[in-house]
């Protein structure tokens, strides 16, 4: 179903698992981007992040990944960058579009 979304997120948790796209492909197909989250304790959990992303591509090859950390910010900047040229190609697209953003 088009619901108008121009991108889909899939979140994926570093403490949950690296078997996660493996199991759960169908999301990770119909989604445009993934985000590992909980980076602040991929150590703790043992995470094989290699593997996670190798899963990640395994089962959308080169799907857009980043890696984040909301208590730490690792990772934000990048994410925001990232939607910031999303629109930026968007309004390029849909030059009627009108959408206030502050920087």
């Amino acid at each position: 179903m088009d619901l108008g979304e121009e991108l889909r997120f899939v979140l994926l948790s570093a403490t949950e698992g690296e078997d996660k796209p493996l199991k759960y492909p169908t999301i990770f197909n119909s989604s445009d981007v993934a985000i590992i989250t909980k980076m602040d304790l991929a150590d703790a959990a043992d995470s094989d992040l290699a593997a996670a992303r190798r899963n990640i591509e395994s089962v959308r090859p080169l799907m857009q990944i980043f890696e984040v950390s909301a208590k730490s910010g690792s990772g934000m900047r990048e994410v925001l960058q990232f939607l910031r040229d999303q629109l930026v190609r968007s309004r390029e697209t849909l030059p009627a579009l009108q959408i206030e953003t502050t920087p």
